[in-house]
C-alpha cells in the first residue's frame, strides 16, 4: 500500500512548482514558493516536464516531508551551514 505525499509537481512559468496533490484543473492555488496559479485544464507537455525544478517549492517540500536537503540548498542566515562547511575545510585540507 502507497501513501499518498502532499504535494505534486505543475509546471508553471518556466519551472516545475510544487502544489498540495488534492488541486484539480482551474482550480485557483498558491505553490510552496507563494506564486499564485491556476491549475491548466490540459496536460503538461513532455518540454514543460523538463523545465528546473524551483528550488524554493523543493526546499519547502523536502522541510514538509523530512527529507534531507541537497547540499547546495543547506544554508543559513549568516552564510553556508555546517555541512557545506565541512565539505569545504575537507577539500582545503587535502594534500
Amino acid at each position: 500500500m502507497t501513501t499518498q505525499r502532499p504535494f505534486r509537481w505543475q509546471p508553471h512559468d518556466g519551472k516545475r512548482h510544487a502544489v498540495h496533490h488534492d488541486t484539480f484543473p482551474t482550480q485557483h492555488t498558491t505553490t510552496l514558493c507563494g506564486e499564485e496559479l491556476t491549475i491548466p485544464t490540459t496536460r503538461a507537455t513532455k518540454q514543460q516536464w523538463c523545465w528546473p525544478t524551483c528550488t524554493d517549492c523543493d526546499t519547502a517540500w523536502r522541510l514538509a516531508e523530512g527529507i534531507p536537503l541537497p547540499l547546495q540548498q543547506r544554508r543559513t542566515p549568516n552564510g553556508p551551514g555546517p555541512v557545506h562547511m565541512l565539505a569545504v575545510l575537507s577539500h582545503s585540507t587535502r594534500g
